[in-house]
């Protein structure tokens, strides 16, 4: 009868450890009145004033907090999602990564999108590969978030960037930062 039991326990342990596990790995992300970004796996624990700026996150390679995150090379050119807000409007879009580029570029497309008003925007001089210099409109974004990486208060200007991009991913962000782009498998690791 012991032996039985003891099978009996085997099988039951063993046939709990086969079970697929689920677990949707989702959870949800919301910004406070401080500006900190909090984190939870439970919808019902975002305080109700925050609800409408509550964003789900899926934990997995889109999670903003990994540090490895794919991006498309077309022709040695790195191509990067990328998450930005203006006056409470977040919109996405696909940024080229630019060391050369002194700070950050949106097409006026884009501008629009993000609900920017060119009157809004300050006016001045951009020197650009080949030496041409253009009028340009800038201004200065809520926030810009490149993977697991965010930052406020950036100045971008307003400008015709071709190629079927949104803009220009420069120094203005990229400063300090620690990436490594892995050309074989299309992506970027962040940090060390």
């Amino acid at each position: 009868m012991q032996r039985v039991t003891i099978n009996v326990v085997l099988i039951v342990a063993l046939a709990a450890l086969l079970r697929p596990l689920t677990a949707s790995g989702e959870f949800y992300q919301y910004e406070d009145e401080n500006g900190s970004v909090n984190f939870t796996d439970d919808k019902s624990k975002i305080p109700k004033k925050f609800k409408k700026k509550q964003r789900i996150r899926d934990g997995g390679a889109s999670d903003p907090n990994n540090s490895v995150m794919s991006v498309r090379i077309v022709k040695n050119q790195v191509l990067v999602p990328v998450t930005l807000a203006y006056r409470g409007k977040e919109v996405n879009a696909t940024f080229l990564l630019d060391t050369g580029a002194t700070n950050c570029t949106i097409t006026p497309s884009l501008a629009n999108r993000l609900n920017i008003n060119p009157e809004d925007a300050n006016k001045g001089l951009a020197q650009v590969v080949g030496g041409g210099v253009y009028v340009v409109g800038s201004t200065n974004l809520d926030y810009i978030v490149v993977g697991p990486n965010r930052k406020y208060d950036v100045t971008v200007s307003v400008i015709l960037t071709g190629n079927n991009i949104d803009g220009l991913l420069g120094m203005n962000f990229l400063r300090d930062m620690r990436y490594h782009i892995d050309f074989a498998s299309n992506t970027i690791r962040w940090g060390d």
